[in-house]
């Protein structure tokens, strides 16, 4: 496959997401790129140089086409910057490419961000960018922990944005909670004895600023978290799925470990050694195959036999028509009075293509609590 038609099919394959969008400049066109950046508190981020990203098309992907640290450009003494630009930069064929500014990091801690968008117009005006630290912190709690942060200052207010918390061992994310407000609590069930865990908490926000569309970012320093000691009663359970070892990686507490399974998996069942009445289920880097979003259902389900099931839990929305909404992280709270030997995760859906089939891919661990 050529280097054209290669582009052209990763860009159509995230077009559910983002989309490829075809150029509206003409390649002589000068176009003028400025902004300003201001440090966490206000003040103007002066003398800095700010990294540029391109990718190969409007997909926002930098790390599959390149363009990575394409150019960069200096802010003045009042955090302003502005960067002259050709149409033709801004093309790949006929094709809009998609562009990323980073915002520099404010100390040692792990923060950074970044502004992508699509340059459709001779006159690009970024809209106000800072840096951000969050300054989190850690309380203990009787059943957990949690993690407060500051938000940005005054000079983002109208900005609407979503805050998210994502746990991490070793870079690898073990729990992730969505719109969130400060303070957080992670409670035992979701940290169970796991050490080096590290919080980390980000805000992102759509911004259109006079017809260009910006997708902004900011992540904040990272802080860890106290060891704490949940031991889920599934801790060492066995598993049952196509190819599964005799010591099954879904239940041996290494949270950051993930399990890619064979295609055509579409259940995922683990036997408690014995008989148990659960409250609870935590399912951590549930990811089905590339392109299956015709996902219809997705459950837990349970069972004192292996033969007849009873449903415990239904993960996720339900999206257009009877499309499932597939996320990572579930925290399910199970309430059948009848103990249970086994439980198990159970998808059903339709393949998009022969060659982008329907099943679950990847899972890190399935937690069960009584």
């Amino acid at each position: 496959m050529s280097m054209n038609r290669w582009m052209m099919a990763a860009c159509a394959a995230v077009v559910a997401s983002s989309g490829c969008t075809g150029s509206q400049v003409d390649p002589e066109q000068e176009i003028l790129l400025s902004g300003k950046v201001l440090k966490e508190d206000g003040q103007p981020l002066a003398d800095t140089l700010l990294k540029m990203n391109r990718s190969a098309n409007s997909s926002c992907i930098f790390s599959f086409f390149g363009g990575l640290d394409w150019k960069s450009t200096k802010t003045q003494a009042n955090g302003s910057f502005s960067e002259e630009l050709l149409g033709a930069d801004t093309r790949s064929g006929g094709l809009a490419r998609c562009f990323e500014l980073r915002i520099p990091p404010a100390g040692t801690g792990g923060n950074h961000g970044y502004a992508s968008f699509v340059i459709q117009t001779d006159t690009v005006q970024v809209p106000l960018l800072q840096q951000w630290t969050g300054k989190p912190s850690v309380a203990t709690q009787a059943d957990g922990v949690s993690v407060s942060y500051e938000g940005l200052t005054a000079s983002q207010a109208g900005n609407s944005g979503t805050h998210t918390l994502v746990v991490r061992k070793s870079s690898n994310p073990v729990w992730v909670s969505r719109n969130v407000s400060s303070p957080v609590p992670l409670n035992d069930d979701l940290l169970e004895d796991a050490a080096d865990l590290q919080a980390t908490v980000s805000i992102q926000r759509d911004v259109e600023l006079n017809e260009t569309k910006f997708d902004i970012y900011n992540e904040g320093d990272d802080v860890a978290l106290p060891r704490r000691g949940r031991v889920p009663l599934s801790r060492g359970a066995g598993c049952t799925y196509p190819e599964a070892p005799a010591t099954c990686p879904l239940t041996d507490g290494d949270l950051a470990s993930t399990v890619t399974f064979p295609q055509g998996t579409l259940a995922v069942t683990v036997q408690l050694a014995q008989p148990k009445v659960l409250r609870k289920a935590v399912v951590r880097n549930l990811d089905m195959s590339f392109g299956a979003t015709r996902t219809t259902e997705l459950v837990l389900e349970g069972s004192t036999d292996g033969t007849t099931w009873v449903p415990l839990a239904n993960l996720g929305g339900i999206g257009s028509g009877t499309i499932v909404i597939v996320h990572p992280f579930y925290e399910a709270t199970l309430s059948h009075p009848t103990a249970l030997s086994q439980v198990r995760l159970r998808a059903a859906g339709t393949s998009l293509s022969d060659d982008r089939p329907f099943y679950i891919e990847h899972l890190s661990e399935l937690s069960l609590f009584e």
